[in-house]
């Protein structure tokens, strides 16, 4: 029996962390419900691929156990696919629950497979018989290892342009800015760094030699780091604002005949002047148009085509007005900055910030500090 005793805690702290994170997620009933089940399906896997490595670096000595062993490896290639499923439902609102094609869980169930054909075997019996039909065993684990990391890092760029799918038309949606999009990008970042410390180790171990600091150790304590930081800020994360992938489309060149066209910009003008709709600051594409009594097509296509805009833009750009009309009276001189911006409608700092900066090419501080000279 091996002796990996501080490995040995980070791999029985994230069995622990994946089993009571996907418990957890469960107890969450109004948030991202669909998607959470799925990275508790994640976690539970990562968990027990984790026990599989226990057993290994512990009972080498035993085959039943490391047999075992081999059937936690198995679900490596439901890793990938099921992370891109966890984005599309966290992300996109379909009109029926998406689910993947069976042939996406294909080199899963080969692996099933095999393994269990190998597990009828007793003892080393299996090694001899592949040994006795020249069938090399090494040559069969390297060749597993390769389609894993392949196949880890082909739903990793499927998830990218997911993510970079829901970016675009995120603007054209909401109001403001959500963090999901940061959580997802360094979900990903932190799989490729893991995926890729196995590939350099496979590389590493296909030319003879021998790794000290990169290595199957250094991968499987960062799946520890990677539970936790999903699992946490899954917990904490608010409701994510899903975009309906029919309405990603780019918008026809001619839509709305121009009478149609002026009487729904005449419309917007007054909501937007009179109502003051954009102080809202939860404020979506959804809404506004049924307030119109218009489809978001329409009225996306308004932004689009007659204020060169996404809704994000125009909307960020009568709260900051209104921001601006605030300095102007003096506002700033009794209440802050964080303050005013929200009161104009923005959600958040960083929101604000962000739109300031595109809108006058100049920060808020800098702009009250011009203000005030003048």
């Amino acid at each position: 029996m091996n002796s990996f005793e501080l490995l040995d805690v980070f791999l029985f702290i994230g069995v622990s962390q994946g089993i009571f994170l996907a418990i957890a997620l469960q107890t969450i009933t109004n948030k991202n419900k669909s998607a959470n089940r799925i990275l508790a399906i994640i976690l539970s896997i990562a968990a027990f691929m984790l026990f599989g490595r226990i057993v290994y670096f512990r009972y080498k000595s035993l085959i039943s156990l490391l047999k075992l062993a081999d059937f936690a490896d198995t679900v490596i290639f439901l890793f990938g696919p099921l992370v891109y499923l966890y984005i599309r439902r966290l992300t996109f609102k379909e009109t029926k629950k998406y689910r993947l094609p069976l042939n996406n869980y294909a080199l899963a169930f080969i692996l099933v497979v095999f393994y269990t054909w190998s597990a009828f075997y007793p003892g080393k019996e299996f090694y001899f018989f592949l040994k006795s039909i020249n069938i090399n065993l090494k040559i069969i684990y390297n060749t597993i290892e390769v389609l894993a990391i392949t196949s880890i890092f082909y739903y990793l760029y499927k998830s990218h342009l997911l993510i970079k799918l829901y970016k675009s038309n995120e603007k054209n949606n909401i109001s403001y800015n959500q963090n999901v999009i940061s959580f997802l990008n360094a979900f990903l970042i932190l799989i490729v760094v893991i995926n890729s410390f196995w590939l350099i180790g496979l590389c590493y171990k296909f030319l003879g030699v021998k790794l000290t600091l990169i290595g199957y150790s250094m991968i499987w304590i960062t799946i520890p780091i990677l539970i936790y930081l999903v699992g946490y800020y899954s917990l904490k994360q608010p409701d994510v604002f899903r975009v309906k992938l029919a309405e990603i489309k780019k918008p026809l060149t001619k839509r709305l005949e121009d009478d149609v066209a002026n009487k729904l910009q005449i419309r917007l003008n007054h909501i937007m002047l009179n109502e003051h709709i954009y102080l809202d600051s939860k404020l979506t594409l959804k809404t506004l148009s049924e307030k119109l009594e218009t489809s978001t097509n329409n009225l996306s296509w308004l932004l689009n085509s007659v204020y060169n805009c996404t809704f994000y833009e125009y909307i960020n750009r009568s709260r900051i007005k209104a921001f601006i009309s605030k300095i102007e009276n003096g506002d700033h001189k009794e209440y802050t900055v964080l303050a005013l911006s929200i009161d104009s409608g923005f959600n958040s700092k960083s929101t604000f910030n962000k739109a300031f900066k595109a809108e006058m090419n100049d920060t808020p501080s800098n702009y009250i500090k011009k203000i005030s000279l003048n």
